[in-house]
């Protein structure tokens, strides 16, 4: 997949798992501009893990602060 598709998708899963409805950006921030609490955060991270089929453990969630960061992990996750 490539970086763009990752995006679309983790952006189809915001708004079908969280029911976002505003624009899902690289450079959105999670939790200052998609506005996701603890439990939005988790609900997303399991919503990936299940459609990309990877695991994201607690030192991936740390980094992760943008979309761009999470579509950075799935990407490597990915390849490896």
């Amino acid at each position: 997949m490539t970086t763009e598709e990752i995006r679309g998708e983790i952006a189809r899963l915001a708004r079908d798992k969280l029911c976002f409805e505003g624009a899902v950006e690289s450079t959105s921030r999670l939790v200052e501009d998609l506005g996701l609490d603890s439990m939005h955060l988790m609900t997303l991270a399991m919503a990936v893990e299940d459609h990309f089929e990877v695991c994201l453990d607690e030192d991936d969630e740390a980094g992760i602060l943008t979309v761009a960061d999470l579509v950075a992990v799935v990407e490597g996750k990915l390849a490896s």
